[in-house]
């Protein structure tokens, strides 16, 4: 009987489960392990978004749309129905010509969108009161909340037979005739055959043992999560000074626009008060909201903005998979990279994000 591949995984945010979902998939013993809590550091604390409307380049197009529909299908393997929806999007974080020039981009690329006018919006959005003249409608858009998407990834390993341990920090790696033979950690030494490092923000530290660091512009951004309400917003709203969404829960969840990092001395109670306050100008009702949930998160981004995945040349058997948006890439990178370490099959759609890229 051949022996089964054994892969570490190191990070259980969801991109490290997505990967090792993946890997069981196709037939390999897999171990995750977690430094902090399960779920993972980033995904816990992030908005959620699931899209491909803002990409720099082409090919980062083809890898995120080909996401989303990876994202989509997930519901055959999982019950999300509680930690994902497909809504949509009206986006309106730009107006005049900039938002134009949005909609007509998407439009070129070949993505489902349609320019809304002042009372379209309002049909759509009849709690909305500070309605915009003009919005891009992205309907083929969602939104998850990360860490449970990651957890449910997490039990359906467990079920199937890997293994998941927290509170597990990896110190450095080992090689033997070239490649991989074991992972050092604060409980003991590992063998494996393979490493996938799904680190997110800690990725710019390296491991003792690899020489090579990857550069990143990590940025810090705030999430505030609110008390149930009632039915009150029927999408994921982009709006010019605050992006926000409604949970299956009833719960919103809410942040600034994607304005880059946080100033270094922000008080998160006030911000969070701040953002509140721009939802409840937008929005006709009377209930106040309240929050339950202020969390600051680092965004791992990559020095030059674009995914890191594949495998770290020089050092066989050790594979890294770190990007924003990881929400969005997930599944589908976890599919990719463990196809590629079992199968030895490369995607195309990975083609310009390998690690590669960087030479330190």
């Amino acid at each position: 009987m051949k022996k089964k591949p054994k892969i570490l995984i190191v990070g259980s945010g969801i991109v490290g489960a997505s990967i090792a979902l993946s890997c069981l998939n196709l037939g390999a013993d897999v171990v995750v392990v977690e430094k902090d809590k399960l779920g993972g550091a980033a995904s816990s604390k992030s908005f959620g978004w699931i899209n491909a409307s803002f990409a720099e380049s082409p090919a980062y197009f083809d890898l995120r749309n080909a996401a989303v529909d990876a994202f989509r299908n997930l519901k055959t393997e999982l019950n999300l129905s509680q930690s994902v929806s497909w809504q949509g999007t009206l986006w309106w974080e730009d107006s005049g010509q900039e938002l134009k020039n949005q909609f007509n981009n998407l439009l070129d690329r070949g993505y489902a969108a349609k320019l809304l006018n002042n009372n379209e919006i309002k049909n759509l959005e009849p709690n909305l009161k500070d309605v915009p003249e003009a919005a891009i409608f992205t309907p083929l858009e969602g939104a998850a909340e990360a860490d449970r998407v990651a957890l449910a990834m997490l039990r359906r390993l467990t079920d199937e037979g890997g293994k998941v341990i927290s509170g597990c920090i990896v110190e450095g790696l080992k090689f033997k005739e070239d490649c991989l033979s074991s992972v050092q950690t604060n409980i003991g030494e590992m063998s494996c055959d393979m490493v996938a490092l799904a680190t997110g923000a800690a990725a710019e530290n390296g491991l003792f043992g690899c020489d090579w660091k990857l550069p990143m512009q990590n940025k810090k951004g705030l999430i505030v999560q609110t008390s149930p309400v009632q039915d009150l917003i029927n999408h994921i709203l982009m709006t010019d000074d605050v992006h926000f969404k409604q949970n299956m829960d009833g719960t919103l969840t809410a942040g600034e626009i994607f304005s880059g990092d946080l100033e270094e001395n922000i008080v998160a109670l006030d911000l969070a008060s701040d953002v509140l306050t721009r939802i409840s100008r937008k929005l006709d009702f009377s209930t106040n909201l309240i929050p339950t949930n202020i969390k600051i998160g680092t965004r791992p981004v990559p020095i030059d903005g674009f995914p890191v995945v594949g495998n770290i040349e020089g050092y066989k058997g050790v594979f890294i998979a770190v990007m924003h948006s990881g929400v969005t890439l997930a599944p589908l990178i976890g599919q990719l990279l463990a196809s590629e370490m079992l199968k030895n099959s490369k995607s195309p759609l990975l083609g310009s994000f390998r690690p590669s890229r960087f030479v330190n």
